[in-house]
């Protein structure tokens, strides 16, 4: 009975030690790879900033009073030299009838000091004297009529009211903004801040998308218009301008746009295939590499960009010449053995 349970227990362990290096060979994941190649690639530089019109005027009365008239609200669109609002005239046209009866007196001074000149009864001093009295008076009457111009506001250009700040029989200064006025002429444009890394990517005429709320799955072309050659004193921001090309959209200045912006300059990369990634999440991602003796995978994170065709850029983590896992990566974990097929 003993030496049946020896026997029993010695070929127990023969079928254990035969099995091992099946079971082993089991757990080995074929895979194959795939070389880190270098290629060029156009990384999107990403911001977000305010829709506005090329040209928005904030327009004013050159002086103060009262709001006589307001003929224009908010969304309005009007054209080139439309009364769009008055002051009161009551006290301006009264300065402006002050300034004309003194320049009418100081012209009739002027008539007698000529006469008594002429007859030697006044002095040369005394009638120079006169004649800058004349010339105060005419200058009186030029600004009165100018500020009565300007007591009226008229539309510089053809647009759209975007702000009104004032109502009628309301008490303004001099210089108040009124209305603000969008001009249609140069259409629409973003403006964003970048960082100095990003600012020196750019230039004019570079290509730009733009994403509206408003407009979910939407997207817009814009172009790179300007560019600033100094930092903000406040944000430490370079602002670039951005022309949107769309003008059939109905937009509104103050959307929030969302803008990625295309160097010109493409830029090289690492390029992994997208089969690669194991798993991502945003920028971060996973990936597999062979050991140096090609018998074990080892878990990498990484740093990816843009994906370009089957391919994905890599930022961080990988540089060319490397091999990567391609195929099996769904099977491996850290440390599993690999076979490397063809």
């Amino acid at each position: 009975m003993l030496r049946l349970l020896a026997l029993t227990l010695i070929l127990a362990g023969c079928t254990t030690q035969a099995k091992t290096p099946d079971a082993l060979e089991a757990r080995t994941v074929p895979v194959r790879t795939a070389e880190v190649t270098e290629g060029s690639a156009v990384e999107p530089i990403r911001s977000s900033g305010r829709l506005a019109s090329k040209a928005e005027v904030d327009l004013s009365f050159k002086i103060g009073g009262i709001v006589a008239s307001l003929l224009v609200d908010e969304g309005d669109r009007v054209q080139q030299g439309q009364l769009l609002a008055r002051l009161d005239l009551s006290e301006i046209d009264a300065q402006v009838r002050q300034a004309q009866a003194g320049l009418t007196k100081a012209e009739r001074d002027m008539q007698r000091m000529d006469a008594l000149l002429q007859d030697s009864v006044v002095t040369l001093e005394q009638w120079e004297n006169t004649g800058t009295a004349l010339d105060v008076a005419q200058s009186a009457v030029d600004v009165a009529q100018f500020n009565r111009t300007y007591a009226e506001i008229r539309a510089p250009a053809s647009g759209r009211i975007l702000t009104r700040t004032v109502e009628q029989n309301e008490l303004v200064s001099p210089g108040q903004s009124i209305v603000t006025l969008g001009s249609d002429a140069d259409g629409w444009v973003v403006r964003v801040g970048l960082a100095d890394r990003d600012i020196v990517k750019l230039q004019r005429g570079d290509r730009a998308t733009l994403y509206f709320d408003a407009y979910d799955g939407q997207s817009f072309e814009g172009v790179v218009t300007e560019i600033a050659d100094a930092a903000d004193a406040m944000t430490g921001t370079f602002e670039v301008e951005v022309a949107v090309r769309e003008r059939t959209a109905r937009l509104k200045s103050g959307f929030i746009a969302r803008v990625d912006l295309f160097p010109s300059d493409a830029t090289a990369y690492p390029l992994i295939p997208l089969a690669a990634l194991a798993e991502a999440d945003g920028t971060e991602a996973t990936v597999f590499l062979p050991n140096p003796d090609g018998v074990l995978a080892e878990r990498h994170r990484i740093t990816v960009g843009r994906i370009v065709g089957e391919h994905v850029t890599v930022r961080q983590g990988l540089a060319p010449g490397q091999a990567v896992i391609t195929d099996g990566t769904a099977y491996l974990s850290d440390g599993a053995p690999i076979q490397i097929v063809e």
